[in-house]
Order: C-alpha cells, then sequence, then structure tokens
C-alpha cells in the first residue's frame, strides 16, 4: 500500500514551493530539501573482499529530527526507499533485508518506518576469483521523508575495498557491537520458527481464514503485529493488530483476506511482523508462511 504516483509527484512540487519553511524549521544551517533531511553512508561487514564469499553491505540512513522515511510496507501511505548498487562484472547484489520499523499513528493514517537512523542490508557476492587489486562499489537510494509534508530525495555513495590474497583469512571488521553495522543487524527480526515458544499457524476463525501468533512477552507490555507485502493476502480490517496479554504470554489473530487471482504471478504466502514495543531497538519476531492456492 503505497500513496499513487499522483501524490509522489505532488511531494516532488511541493518539495520546491515550500523547502524554504523546511530550512526555517531547522534554523539557518538546517536541510532545505529531502536530499538533505536524510543523508546515506555505507559499511562493509569486513575490510577487504573476500572471493566467492557473500557479505552484508549496510546502507545506513540518518534521518533530519522528526522526520521519517518508510519500510517495504510502509502502511496507509509513503513509499519505501529504493537501493541501487553498482558492482563490478561478476558480483551479485541479493535482496534488500530490512530492520524492524517503527509506527507512526495520527488520526488520519497509521505508517510504518524509521526515523533517527536505521540501516538497510543488502547481501554481496563476490565472484570466485578476482583479478582486480581493489574492488569499487557505487550506492545509490532514494526515499520519500515525510513529517508535516513529504519531500523526495536522494543521495550516492561509494565504498573502495582491497581484495583478499588466495587462503587470507578476513575477519568481520565491525565484530564490535557498538558498530553501526552490529547495531543496525541487532535490528534484523528474528525469524518466528528460531524464536524460543513462538507459535505461528494458519486457523479457520468464524469459518474465515485468520492467522494465529502466541509466545512469550519478553516483558513486553505492548505487542503489535503489521503485514508484510504479500500480493493476494491482507488484513481484512486496518493495517494492523494488537495482542491480547495473560500470563506473560501473547496472542494475535490476524483476520486475513486471501484473493489468489490478485497475486500477479507470484506464490501465496502470509507474512508480517510482532512488534514487541515501538522503539526501533525493541526485538520483533518475523512471520511468513506459504499458502496453497
Amino acid at each position: 500500500m503505497r500513496r499513487p504516483m499522483s501524490f509522489e509527484l505532488l511531494a516532488l512540487v511541493l518539495s520546491l514551493l515550500i523547502g524554504g519553511n523546511a530550512f526555517a524549521q531547522f534554523g539557518a544551517d538546517a536541510p532545505a530539501d529531502g536530499n538533505r533531511l536524510v543523508q546515506i553512508d555505507a559499511v562493509f561487514p569486513t575490510a577487504k573482499i573476500v572471493p566467492g564469499r557473500t557479505e552484508l553491505l549496510g546502507v545506513r540512513f540518518r534521518i533530519a529530527p522528526k522526520w521519517h522515511i518508510y519500510w517495504r510496507n510502509p502502511g496507509d501511505s509513503g513509499s519505501e526507499p529504493r537501493i541501487t548498487l553498482q558492482l563490478p562484472e561478476g558480483f551479485k547484489a541479493g535482496a534488500v533485508i530490512w530492520p524492524r520499523p517503527v509506527i507512526h499513528a495520527n488520526e488520519w493514517e497509521t505508517t510504518f518506518g524509521y526515523d533517527v537512523e536505521t540501516m538497510l542490508f543488502v547481501p554481496v557476492t563476490a565472484p570466485p576469483e578476482i583479478e582486480a587489486k581493489t574492488v569499487r562499489i557505487g550506492i545509490e537510494a532514494d526515499w520519500l521523508v515525510c513529517k508535516e509534508m513529504c519531500l523526495m530525495g536522494s543521495g550516492k555513495v561509494a565504498l573502495e575495498l582491497p581484495v583478499a590474497a588466495p587462503d587470507e583469512k578476513v575477519d568481520a571488521a565491525s565484530v564490535d557491537p557498538k558498530s553501526a553495522h552490529a547495531r543496525g543487524f541487532a535490528r534484523i527480526p528474528t525469524p518466528f520458527k528460531k524464536a524460543p515458544g513462538t507459535i505461528a499457524q494458519l486457523v479457520l476463525a468464524d469459518g474465515r481464514p485468520a492467522l494465529r501468533i502466541e509466545g512469550p512477552t519478553g516483558g513486553a507490555e505492548k505487542i503489535t503485529f503489521i503485514p508484510d507485502l504479500t500480493p493476494g493476502v491482507k488484513i481484512r480490517n486496518g493495517v494492523l493488530v494488537p495482542a491480547t496479554i495473560a500470563d506473560e504470554r501473547y496472542r494475535i489473530l490476524v483476520p486475513l483476506e486471501i484473493k489468489p487471482e490478485n497475486a500477479v504471478g507470484k506464490p501465496l504466502e502470509v507474512a508480517g511482523l510482532v512488534l514487541f514495543g515501538n522503539n526501533g531497538a525493541d526485538p520483533a519476531v518475523s512471520i511468513r508462511i506459504p499458502l496453497k492456492p
């Protein structure tokens, strides 16, 4: 679910017309447009590129105070950031891995996204043989950043890394748990099958399909399910489902609407996140279960 293209075009026009207002809100040296409200850099987990190895390239987004960008399912409105890599021949990039978002809600809409700082990860696989001594990875990103208004933005960065010699041992550079890469990775949701005591299964509720999830609260006082983007499958009502909590366990029943004709050729599945609290550093569990057509 995202704003129609006409909205994004309108946002771009607004950014040109009222960019001065955004500048005024942050003082004389404040960002004046979407390109400056969000700054990006990139972090590689090893000091060298190891031939044949897959590593998670981290693309960090630093976001101006009180502004936010979006998760891959933005919710009632918005548009997710997009990352494009320029890789040498033979290198391959995988699908973006997203950290847990936070919920932004007001009387008009509920959206899912990030504020202050977040890191998206892209798996990068090096070919088994690399002739060059150094490798350059170019990173381009674009985003929609919002507060009372929304602005389009984009940025570019690059990494230049040496290539490891054959049989050279290369350890992770970000073993420090306080490093940007480690902090970002800690916010990746845990798959429910690896979350102790967590159960997720498809059931019938009042004769209609539903997803039932339960598990230990881990001390969280507020637990919420938010849906991921799954063509042909959606929550019947709204964009989030709160949990009921009793005896240090939570239970969530997610009513589903399944329309295989809307799956655009992709496998049917139900997916989403269980958020334990609404801080970006709070835990989250990911749910993904295939459905039979």
